[in-house]
């Protein structure tokens, strides 16, 4: 007898216009959290409230879409730094080695485990 499950739950569908998924990757861009880029959107409470649901399941096309946004919103800015770092400019250098310092803090501590935060 298999008693093995290799059903996956499948997520319901939410279908964004275009217009949709740039919105919603512009305000994910700048730093907006599912739930304000939900209000700032024109749905119903009950599209709101699914939006914020899908948005935290790992792998949902929502979620996807934010984390898109986000890491878009990010790079560019960096790269326009490193570029002026690269041609010379010196409190681009600086800022860009700032910030490439907080990466990579940012990294490490994402990459902790839990119990390396306990004594």
């Amino acid at each position: 007898m298999n008693t093995e499950n290799n059903d996956k739950p499948t997520l319901p569908a939410f279908p964004l216009t275009k217009a949709e998924e740039d919105e919603v990757m512009k305000l994910a861009a700048v730093g907006f959290m599912p739930h304000e880029i939900a209000v700032s959107m024109e749905w119903t409470r009950e599209r709101r409230a699914a939006f914020c649901i899908l948005a935290n399941v790992p792998g949902s096309a929502i979620s996807v879409l934010i984390t898109a946004g986000r890491a878009t919103g990010r790079a560019q800015p960096q790269i326009k730094l490193q570029e002026a770092a690269k041609a010379g400019n010196i409190e681009a250098i600086k800022a860009l080695q700032n910030l490439q310092r907080t990466n990579r803090f940012n990294e490490l501590v994402n990459n902790m485990d839990d119990d390396e935060f306990t004594p």
